[in-house]
């Protein structure tokens, strides 16, 4: 019987991450492989390589690629909290009763801006132009939705 067969879900998903911390520090394939035996995870240099394929397959051919799947999806998602800080920020100082409290408020507003800044620097200029594609993002959410409204019902 073969060793990857019990490699599923939760333990195939442990071992890939391993994998990858592996890759990311340059360890070697006997240092990973000893890292897996240590988390409980006995896999064959069969399988590991077969994981580390998977793992290069699903990253994308091209740098662009990868950076787009690893780095994007969070941009949007920092960026909404930036947003959102910064609608705090404007609270704090409408409702700050002495100069301090809004110079503070003032201030942070200030840093949280720099940091928007910074990530439309390190952005990549092909991504800044390139139209997004809302209608997954929608269906998702109609789904999670969807979700709520049934865990609610049956409540």
């Amino acid at each position: 019987m073969s060793k990857e067969s019990y490699l599923k879900g939760e333990e195939k998903l442990k071992a890939i991450t391993i994998i990858k911390t592996g890759l990311g520090v340059r360890m070697s394939p006997r240092e990973i492989l000893q890292q897996l035996n240590k988390k409980g995870i006995e896999i064959s240099e069969r399988t590991y390589r077969r994981l580390k394929l998977e793992i290069y397959q699903s990253a994308g051919s091209t740098i662009v690629e990868i950076y787009k799947k690893q780095v994007g999806g969070t941009i949007f998602d920092e960026l909404l909290s930036f947003e959102e800080m910064e609608r705090r920020c404007w609270e704090l100082y409408y409702d700050a009763k002495n100069p301090n409290e809004k110079f503070r408020a003032i201030s942070q507003l200030r840093m949280i801006s720099q940091d928007k800044m910074k990530i439309l620097k390190n952005y990549t200029l092909s991504a800044r132009n390139e139209k997004l594609d809302y209608t997954q993002l929608r269906d998702d959410l109609k789904e999670i939705d969807e979700e709520g409204d049934s865990t609610t019902s049956t409540s």
